[in-house]
């Protein structure tokens, strides 16, 4: 996928002119991850920001105690690493790491605020933007402490679900995306209870076989887990 198309593609930049969004680009690079790969640590100079184009990035810290809690995890077309960019610090506050093999494009820091600093209505768009994304985060944030283990696991399958062809009528498709422990972390749920909040689901139509989970009955599943159906991306 070229550059110019991520970037209009990217939520942060949608609202954007093509030719913004072209002289963007010219200033940007494709970066490439294998999985495990380390992309910045917590404390290292904050000199760019980031669009997934293909693959996973977690964010996470490691506390004194040596356990990894994860921040967040981004997929393709997501934009991460903003905030760092815009702070006074200019230091990233997290460890990112590729889940999955990675593609990227990075956009770099002096270009971007240089660009803030030239173009107020680029500016208001930005700020637009990364607002609507706080408000999404910290809506993930009250669904993480608010809903059971079960109700947790059954909002993220119906994020991801999708129709596929010979399935049956009303049924749902979902691979998952990245490794059970990560999801486990993702959603503060432990991993050696991962499995048995996954079978309580089981009433609801959900049936997983490795990362591949069906969902036969998608309306009991999302009224059980407080999501509107009609938020289903399928």
């Amino acid at each position: 996928m070229g550059i110019v198309r991520t970037i209009r593609q990217s939520p942060l930049f949608q609202s954007i002119e093509n030719e913004t969004a072209e002289s963007l680009a010219a200033h940007c690079r494709q970066r490439k991850l294998d999985k495990a790969r380390e992309l910045f640590a917590m404390g290292d100079e904050a000199n760019a920001f980031f669009i997934i184009q293909k693959g996973w990035i977690k964010l996470y810290r490691i506390s004194k105690d040596g356990e990894e809690t994860i921040i967040h995890v981004f997929g393709p077309g997501e934009s991460f690493a903003e905030a760092a960019v815009f702070s006074d610090r200019k230091m990233y506050p997290v460890n990112a790491q590729a889940v999955e093999d990675v593609e990227l494009v990075e956009i770099p820091r002096n270009y971007f605020i240089k660009k803030i600093e030239e173009d107020s209505r680029f500016a208001l768009r930005m700020l637009g933007a990364i607002a609507a994304r706080q408000h999404y985060l910290v809506q993930q944030l009250e669904q993480v402490t608010n809903r059971t283990a079960p109700q947790r696991i059954g909002a993220f399958l119906l994020r991801f679900c999708q129709k596929e062809p010979g399935t049956k009528e009303g049924s749902l498709t979902v691979h998952l995306p990245y490794d059970k422990l990560i999801i486990s972390r993702r959603l503060n749920i432990k991993a050696e209870t991962f499995s048995r909040a996954l079978t309580k689901l089981t009433p609801y139509g959900v049936e997983a076989d490795g990362r591949s989970v069906t969902i036969s009955n998608p309306k009991a599943l999302a009224e059980f887990c407080e999501v509107d159906f009609k938020d289903i991306p399928c």
